[in-house]
């Protein structure tokens, strides 16, 4: 006679629980970005725990900026919106990878490979450029630490929201969830620039 594996009992009795568990959990999560250091520091340095950021703040990061909004997807292109305040007023800087540079380098299985980059840049008014930092200075400052279970996330996007010296992120937001209206108001913002051409550096 075959007996039933017992892990396999227990997490078909426990699934129920644990699924409406997880899904309060991020129903609130969601309500709140979460604190993050990923871009923050030497990443230029190698100092990351994340595989390839030095690459991506390499191409994708201006060199100096006030506000950030950057997106990680699992597997197309990584790309990043920037604030830069210059001597003839805000500028929005938006780069974007053609495909996504890990995927890319593992598929490539070799230590560099040539990199296509999308840059364009558009002027907007200090008004705007007032508004887009209060919201990305006031989600940072609201944002909470989730407990463990909030993390088990396997595919989708990551959005970070940047200052200069904090910053924090959320994965893949449910429709009309805070952190989800948050994302739509910065992906809005590409509708400012024009076609995409990519620029093919090395």
């Amino acid at each position: 006679m075959r007996v039933p594996n017992v892990f396999f009992l227990a997490l078909l009795f426990l699934q129920p629980a644990v699924t409406s568990l997880l899904a309060q959990n991020n129903s609130n999560a969601q309500d709140y970005l979460e604190p993050s250091d990923r871009f923050i520091g030497n990443v230029k340095d190698g100092n990351s725990r994340f595989r390839h950021d030095d690459v991506v703040v390499q191409y994708l990061f201006p060199q100096e900026w006030s506000i950030g909004y950057f997106a990680s997807p699992s597997f197309s292109g990584q790309y990043g919106i920037f604030l830069i305040m210059d001597k003839d007023g805000p500028m929005l800087v938006y780069n974007r990878f053609k495909s996504n540079y890990s995927v890319s380098m593992r598929k490539r299985d070799k230590q560099e490979a040539n990199v296509k980059v999308y840059s364009d840049t558009v002027r907007i008014s200090r008004e705007e450029a007032d508004r887009l930092t209060g919201i990305i200075t006031a989600a940072i400052d609201k944002a909470v630490k989730p407990n463990g279970l909030d993390r088990l996330v396997f595919d989708g996007t990551t959005y970070f929201f940047m200052l200069p010296d904090k910053m924090a992120q959320t994965c893949s937001p449910e429709k009309n969830s805070n952190c989800y209206k948050l994302v739509e108001e910065f992906e809005n913002l590409k509708k400012l620039f024009g076609d995409e051409p990519f620029l093919e550096l090395s």
